[in-house]
Formats: C-alpha cells, sequence, structure tokens
C-alpha cells in the first residue's frame, strides 16, 4: 500500500485509521487503568473522544493528522514505559527500538 496524506484518503479511509487509533487509545486506556496509572489512562480516554469527534468534520484536516500522530506516538511511548517497567512480560523480538522506529516511519508516511 502506498502512503497516502489524509486528504487523499477517502471519507471512509480517513474514518476507519481514526477508528483504529482512537479504539487502541481506549485498550491502552483500560491498561493504564489496571495498573493504577491514571493520569495516563485519562489521557489516552480523552485524546481517544477528541479523535473521534475530529472525524465529523473534514474541515480541518491538519488539526487531525497532528492528532492522529499525537495518538500514534502516545501509544508507541506508554507501551514502551509499561514494557520497561518490570511489570510486564516483553520479549525483545516484540519491542526493539528498530522496529519501533520502522513503525514510527512507516505511520509518518502515511500522514503526510
Amino acid at each position: 500500500m502506498t502512503p497516502r496524506a489524509l486528504d487523499e484518503m477517502t471519507r471512509h479511509e480517513r474514518s476507519n485509521m481514526i477508528s483504529l487509533v482512537a479504539q487502541t487509545l481506549d485498550d491502552l486506556a483500560e491498561d493504564a487503568e489496571d495498573r493504577g496509572d491514571r493520569v495516563s489512562a485519562g489521557n489516552a480516554t480523552y485524546l481517544a473522544h477528541v479523535l473521534r469527534g475530529c472525524g465529523h468534520h473534514e474541515a480541518d484536516l491538519r488539526a487531525t493528522e497532528i492528532l492522529l500522530e499525537q495518538g500514534i506516538s502516545y501509544v508507541a511511548a506508554l507501551s514502551d514505559r509499561y514494557c520497561h517497567s518490570g511489570d510486564a512480560v516483553c520479549d525483545d523480538d516484540d519491542h526493539d527500538e528498530d522496529d519501533h522506529d520502522e513503525v514510527f516511519q512507516s505511520e509518518a508516511k502515511v500522514l503526510h
């Protein structure tokens, strides 16, 4: 699949991307809450709600792009923090820094 900016995607494709990131943030919020990290849980929940709200307005795709980037970055950062906190089981193969860089570069190409 060729990376495309949001304005090059169909409404359905944009909606799917927003839903995917928002659902991932919801899952992360639940995990954070289970760990007692109420601040991170709240932040993930609020970001998911804002993203879903942006999905209904096509006027400002740049704002939606920024929120998607922030959501993806927040999921990666918090997941990495939990993985290295000692209370989670993480395989080094699953959380390799090079893999994270590759995913971020791939997501950045899609959004830009």
